[in-house]
């Protein structure tokens, strides 16, 4: 029986598209081991998966914390919270057989997918935004905003192509990576630039039209839709029905499970809802006592966005591939505010799309903010573009499709595989 291991670190919104990915690979026969940290144990366990942990709580709060999150900050979630992954991941996958292993990952310079090339096993990588397949036709933002247009698309891929190998000689010798290189070194597979992904298949969960693929894209990506996993919190739903038959429908206000610090979103927010007068529903951080002084505003730990978003009239997030989804589903206008990641590309792809707009967080202030607020409520009651996408993602089967790619691939390979061995005995 096929052996089926899935690696996945970042925050909620990472971890759930392969949880699901685990629970249908399980359905159809798999054995399947996850590999998180321990802060995600209880959600795979729930889930009838084997969890198998390559960190700490501890590990996953520093890697976190709100200084982690600040935009400039390029060291803490790695030094803290992936770097100590790599070896315990790297031995649990060493530890397979080649033959009928499997490795599914978010990345490709992690424990699980660099022991699955040393140790010729089975790899395929999962994309969960198109930021991060680089390009040097069509970069992400927020890399594209900083390219004059004056400059010649040729000598901008030439210089793309090769800022991102003097990107990783400049990693390679940081202070907060010595740590893992020195553990990549006793393990013996030192790290090296790829041009390329060493991937059996590279599969994206976005549609097409929100990753606008780019001509040097890679081959072997394929694109399956938004995975829209939501964590379904039945007693919630009722705290924030009897919100709305109070104040009326919401703005929603949250900055992403991974952010504690919501002082800013949080008092601008409710500046925001004071001059709109509309109640506002904030969610996550340790923010309540920020909202106490307005009867317009609500806090909740934890929000069931499928259930909530579509009874707001909008959402202002962070960005992330997960709230950017639901929220298109739903058919709302969202204004991102994006802090680092992924959120910036995703941002730019909402505006171009004509679903919402973005505001830079040093720029999120109330007087400014609440205008464009208001804009697109008024204009979201008659937009055929946000009732088109909300069709579309509402149409997804994802995770079915993914795993359908996923045996495909599998099978194509031990295939060619097969017949290679079976040449190689004829001319023996």
């Amino acid at each position: 029986m096929l052996n089926i291991v899935i690696y996945a670190l970042g925050t909620g919104g990472d971890i759930d598209p392969m949880v699901a990915l685990g629970i249908e690979l399980k359905r159809r026969g798999y054995n399947v081991a996850f590999l998180s940290n321990d802060y995600f144990k209880s959600i795979v366990v729930a889930s009838g998966l084997e969890f198998v942990s390559v960190g700490t709580i501890d590990q996953y709060h520093k890697g976190n914390s709100a200084a982690a999150w600040e935009s400039t900050n390029h060291t803490d979630n790695f030094e803290h919270y992936h770097a100590p992954a790599f070896e315990p991941a790297f031995e649990y996958v060493k530890n397979l057989s080649a033959k009928n292993a499997l490795v599914l990952a978010l990345s490709e310079e992690n424990g699980a997918s660099v022991a699955a090339e040393k140790f010729k096993i089975s790899f395929i990588k999962i994309i969960l935004s198109p930021n991060i397949i680089f390009s040097a036709s069509k970069p992400p933002a927020p890399m594209s905003w900083a390219i004059p247009a004056r400059i010649p698309r040729f000598i901008v891929r030439f210089l793309l192509r090769r800022n991102r190998k003097t990107k990783f000689k400049v990693l390679s010798k940081m202070p907060h990576t010595a740590a893992y290189r020195a553990t990549r070194k006793r393990l013996q597979c030192p790290p090296v630039f790829h041009t390329e992904s060493t991937a059996l298949l590279q599969i994206g969960f976005f549609p097409e039209w929100f990753g606008m693929p780019a001509e040097d894209w890679p081959e072997n990506i394929k694109l399956v839709g938004f995975p829209l996993q939501n964590r379904a919190r039945i007693d919630v739903w009722k705290k924030l029905d009897d919100f709305i038959d109070q104040q009326g429908a919401p703005l929603i206000f949250t900055t992403g499970t991974g952010v504690r610090n919501v002082t800013e979103l949080f008092e601008e927010g409710r500046k925001i809802c004071e001059l709109l007068q509309v109640p506002g529903v904030f969610v996550g951080g340790s923010g309540a006592e920020l909202l106490r002084e307005s009867a317009l505003c609500s806090h909740m730990d934890y929000i069931d966005f499928e259930y909530a978003l579509p009874k707001a009239l909008a959402i202002v997030h962070h960005g992330g591939i997960g709230t950017t989804a639901q929220a298109i589903k739903a058919g709302v206008p969202q204004l991102i505010r994006p802090l680092k990641y992924d959120q910036p590309d995703n941002a730019d792809r909402v505006y171009k799309l004509g679903l919402g707009t973005y505001v830079m967080p040093e720029r999120f202030k109330a007087e400014q903010v609440a205008p464009m607020i208001d804009t697109m409520i008024q204009q979201a009651k008659n937009s055929k573009t946000l009732r088109h996408y909300a069709a579309d993602v509402s149409n997804s089967s994802a995770i079915m499709d993914a795993c359908d790619l996923i045996e495909q691939a599998y099978k194509t390979k031990e295939k060619i595989s097969g017949d290679l061995l079976q040449e190689n005995a004829v001319h023996s």
